[in-house]
Formats: C-alpha cells, structure tokens, sequence
C-alpha cells in the first residue's frame, strides 16, 4: 500500500500508524485494542512490523526494513535493565512476613523476575539481524513487568495498610468475545477516572490541615487504592482472555 510506504518515509507517526493499520481490510482487532492503549517504542516497533506485512513491492519493503537504529535499541535495553536493577535492589521479603492469601503472590513476583532476567540475557545474545525475535522478547518482557507490578502493588498495599485488597472478579468465561471488549473498554475507562480521583485526594491530603480531614483522606485513599488494584487485576483477566492465553 502507498499510504504504508509514505508512513515509512515520514518518520512513522505513532497516531497516523494506527489510523492506516485500522482502516486495512482485515486488521486484528487485539493488536488494535493494543495499539490505542498507549504509545510506546515497543508498541511502535510492533505496529512498524505488522505494516510491513502489508507491502507486496519487494524493493519497497527492502528500502524500510532495516536494522533498529542503535540508540533506540540500546535505550529500551536500558530500561530493561533499570527495572531489573530496581528489582533486585528492592529490601529482601520473606513468605513468613505475608498472610497464606498474599505468598503465591510473591511467588509469582520473584518468578516473573527471574524470568526476566533470563530473557534479557537471551535478548543480550541475539544477532543483529534477528529483529523479530529481539521484538517477541521484549514484549514478553514487558508484559511480565506489568504482571510483576501488579503484584508487588498487592503486597506494597498490605505492608502499609496491613489489609488485603478487594478480590477481583474472575467470572469472564462465559462473556462473549463482543462482551469482553466492552468490558474492557468500561474498566480502562473506570481505571482512568479511578487513578484521577485518587490523584486529586493525595493532593488535598498533603494539603489538609485538621487531623479529621487528613483520617478521612487516608480511608478513602485506601478503598481506592484497593479499587484500582483490583480493577487491574480484572483487566489483566479479561486480556489474556481476548489475546486467547
């Protein structure tokens, strides 16, 4: 498609890339869903390789595909290993410190870990030109860290409250795949405004003057920061759903 070639040629704007991948006559509608949920130079590195699938001028597609540019590489391994490090770095835990409900959850956080730091070196050991693989892991990467995330924000919330958040909702099998999307679609949009109104009440929390208002903040801080923890966890559920995982 020309409109793919002239993409190419100026620059590769995130917004303008998802608007060709959406008007294509069959575009999957999971990697789509991904796409619009934030730019990133994973995502764009993704959205780069699934158009060029869609150039059938072999002189064309020569001309654009050609090896990362050095930097972009070297700063997103960069940003792989800063979270290691900050992983590693975190103060040692113990299963005995956490209620029975909380240790599989600091199972699961140090064996994403581990598993990261064993792709990063896989990832270290790739050939220059075996960009779809060094693509593939650090995808896999990423989304062992929003997974790892997850779960330490589960145990950070029960070391400063000595509570365990809200239990998500896991009864999505019988939603259809119409069904899924929507309520994915409603939970980033009850995420967003969730994280708004929590920002705004740490904001008047550091604010507030009489000890009254600040024990208000401080509960309703609470119940939200449980809210959003849980949310996330329903749409990580109903991700791995629609992705077929």
């Amino acid at each position: 498609m020309e409109s793919i070639k002239i993409w190419f040629d100026n620059g590769c704007n995130y917004q303008q890339g998802i608007g060709i991948y959406a008007s294509l006559s069959k575009p999957n509608r999971n990697l789509l869903q991904n796409f619009l949920k934030k730019e990133s130079p994973i995502n764009l590195e993704k959205l780069k390789y699934e158009l060029k699938k869609h150039i059938t001028d072999q002189s064309v597609l020569s001309a654009i595909t050609q090896k990362p540019k050095p930097e972009i590489v070297v700063k997103q391994n960069n940003e792989v290993l800063a979270k290691i490090n900050a992983e590693e770095n975190k103060a040692a835990l113990f299963f005995h410190q956490l209620p029975p409900e909380l240790r599989p959850v600091l199972l699961e956080a140090n064996q994403l870990f581990k598993t990261n730091c064993l792709l990063k070196t896989q990832l270290n050991d790739l050939p220059e030109h075996a960009e779809k693989t060094a693509l593939d892991l650090q995808l896999q990467i990423h989304r062992n860290f929003e997974l790892n995330g997850q779960c330490w924000k589960k145990i950070n919330y029960f070391l400063e409250h000595r509570t365990i958040t809200k239990e998500a909702n896991t009864e999505f099998n019988q939603y259809t795949p119409a069904g899924l999307l929507r309520k994915q679609q409603l939970l980033y949009a009850s995420i967003s405004k969730l994280k708004s109104r929590l920002a705004e009440n740490r904001l008047q929390h550091k604010s507030a003057v009489y000890v009254s208002d600040k024990s208000r903040l401080e509960r309703i801080i609470s119940k939200q920061e449980s809210n959003l923890i849980k949310q996330n966890d329903e749409l990580l559920i109903i991700s791995k759903l629609i992705d077929g995982k």
